[in-house]
Order: structure tokens, then C-alpha cells, then sequence
């Protein structure tokens, strides 16, 4: 006889035994599911018996399998909403890393901010404001503006976009940092036209790139450019095998924090040459006005460069996967 029909044909002695387990459990689900109802109306738990003249309720036996179901599925349905409030209620207890990564995340944007608004504040109040190409001097002044807009506070930014919007789909910020390091790339060549220009245009002209600033300055610039280029094609544009962007994306990350500490270093090295040639009367060494405020502008870009990097390598503020981006990973690998 086959294995299958010693299984379908269990023995009187068996059924017997498997019945009562079923009927003992039933009760027990019942008495459940009226407890819980019971308490959820603000009522004690109290035993119910028939009422006069009416018939007692049959047994759980007795009663179709449906209608057996029914009690557990509402003591599940109940059980499941007090489930769903205790989730809720687990979210208002927020990561304390998370706590942390926005409170540091607000006070980044509002470093970044000053710092845009001081060197606005020092160069229209000790530099005379800005200018074009017919004053070399003021046209001089949209370098140091643009570079702190465009190569500090936007590049910065840049960094910071896929932990500081952790919901948002991955394709999504991806365009977004391409689009804010564009933006910042753009800044930065009329940053740099215009400090030509002012030792070009000057009478006599100033000689170019022959400061240690202007050496470092152009090489962060070079590699932010490269950076840009290789991120493009390993990360935005079609056809590149997932395991070449894998390898990519280390050096992406490392040489992109590198040319921002790299641009930092050069802007500290700009101001204070800004500072000892420009701030003559009183000179630079007693520290007026204008020479203060340009300290100040320093100490903003260390620390707005600090809480960058900061953020950007704690990993405990690394941002999770969403769903989207699992979606959008399978269907691309199955593209390829």
C-alpha cells in the first residue's frame, strides 16, 4: 500500500484523541476574544450565561468551521491594532543618531548661510562692493563670493544630499547632486575669470598663479571637475556594468571629499592673502574691522568644512535603502 494511503487512513483511536484538542481549543479562543472585547468597552471580564427562556448557545462542536474562525480572527484583529499602535507609538522614540544627524545637519545650513552672508557683508562694506571688467579691483570681488557660494557652501551641499534627504528615491538624488555640482562648477569658472580678468586688466598687470593659493585653488578646481566627469558616466549615464560602478564608488567618495578639504585649504589661503594685501590702513596686523570679520569668515569655513566631512563619514547616519531603490536596482540589472 502507498505512503499516501497509510496517511489518509488513521485509526479510530486516533480521530478520537485529535477531536477533543480541537474542541478544547475553541472554547479557549471564544473566552479570548470576549475578554478582550469586554475590556476594550470598559467593562470587568465577566462570565455570561444563557438568559431566561432563551436557548443556550451551542457548542463550539456544534457550530460550523466558519463561525469557529470568527472569534480568533477578532482577537487577531484587535491584537493586530494594538500591534500597529505600538509601532506607532516606537516612531516618536526617534534614533538618537538620527537626532543627532539633524540637529548637526541644521546647524551645517546655518553655518554655510553666515558664511555666505559675512563674506557678502566684508566685501560691500571694507572692498567697495562689486564691480566689472571696467574696475579690475571690484570685478576681483565676485571671486571670493562666488568660490564661498559655489565651491564651499554648494559643494558641500552636494555632498550631503543623499544622508540629508534619506526618503527621497536614489535616482532622484542622484540628478540632484549632478545638478548642484553643476550649479557650483558654473560658479566657479566666473570665479575664476574674474580673478584673471582683475590681474589682467590691472595697470600694471598682476602676475597669475604664482601663490601657493592659486596652485592648490586650481587644482581642486581640476580635480572637481574630473571628479564630476568620472561620477557621470559611472553613475548617470547608461550602460556601465554594476560591478564597475561598485569599484567606482570608493574613489568617488574619497576624491570628492578630498577636492572639498582641498578647496577649503586654498579659501583660507585666498582670504589671507585678501587680508595682508588689501587691509593696509589700519594694517592687517592690528587687527581692525575688516581683519576681524576675514578671521571670522575662516573659522566659518573650517567648521562648515568639518561638519561636512563629519556627516558625510559617521556611519551610523549612512542613509538605508527605500523600496524604490531596490526596485529600481533589480530592474536594472535585469536591463543589462
Amino acid at each position: 500500500m502507498s505512503k499516501d494511503a497509510d496517511v489518509e487512513q488513521a485509526t479510530p483511536g486516533e480521530e478520537q484523541q485529535a477531536a477533543p484538542s480541537v474542541e478544547s481549543a475553541a472554547p479557549t479562543m471564544v473566552s479570548t476574544a470576549t475578554t478582550v472585547i469586554a475590556v476594550t468597552n470598559g467593562e470587568a471580564p465577566a462570565e455570561v450565561s444563557p438568559a431566561a427562556g432563551t436557548e443556550a448557545a451551542p457548542t463550539p462542536a456544534a457550530l460550523p468551521m466558519a463561525e469557529q474562525v470568527k472569534p480568533a480572527t477578532a482577537a487577531t484583529t484587535i491584537a493586530g491594532i494594538e500591534l500597529a499602535a505600538d509601532k506607532g507609538s516606537n516612531k516618536t522614540n526617534m534614533d538618537p543618531a538620527l537626532i543627532n544627524f539633524k540637529v548637526l545637519y541644521v546647524l551645517t545650513q546655518l553655518v554655510g548661510l553666515t558664511m555666505i552672508v559675512l563674506v557678502g557683508t566684508w566685501i560691500g562694506q571694507h572692498f567697495g562692493g562689486l564691480g566689472g571688467t571696467s574696475n579690475p579691483k571690484l570685478e576681483f570681488n565676485w571671486h571670493p563670493l562666488f568660490m564661498t557660494i559655489g565651491f564651499i557652501y554648494l559643494y558641500g551641499n552636494s555632498i550631503l544630499i543623499y544622508r540629508g534627504f534619506r526618503t527621497t528615491r536614489k535616482k532622484t538624488l542622484k540628478l540632484t547632486h549632478a545638478g548642484i555640482h553643476l550649479a557650483a562648477f558654473v560658479l566657479t569658472v566666473i570665479a575664476l575669470k574674474t580673478v584673471f580678468d582683475s590681474h589682467n586688466l590691472a595697470s600694471p598687470p598682476i602676475p597669475n598663479m604664482y601663490s601657493l593659493h592659486s596652485w592648490l585653488g586650481l587644482s581642486a578646481v581640476i580635480i572637481f571637475s574630473l571628479q564630476y566627469v568620472a561620477g557621470f558616466v559611472a553613475f548617470l549615464a547608461p550602460g556601465l556594468r554594476e560591478n564597475y560602478r561598485i569599484a567606482m564608488m570608493p574613489l568617488h567618495i574619497y576624491f570628492g571629499l578630498f577636492g572639498f578639504g582641498l578647496a577649503i585649504a586654498s579659501a583660507l589661503m585666498g582670504l589671507t592673502e585678501k587680508a595682508i594685501f588689501a587691509i593696509t590702513n589700519p594694517p592687517y596686523s592690528t587687527l581692525p574691522p575688516a581683519g576681524l570679520l576675514a578671521n571670522v569668515i575662516g573659522v566659518l569655513y573650517v567648521v562648515f568644512g568639518a561638519l561636512v566631512v563629519y556627516l558625510a563619514t559617521e556611519p551610523s547616519y549612512k542613509r538605508k535603502p527605500i523600496p524604490e531603490d531596490t526596485a529600481l536596482l533589480t530592474s536594472s540589472s535585469a536591463n543589462e
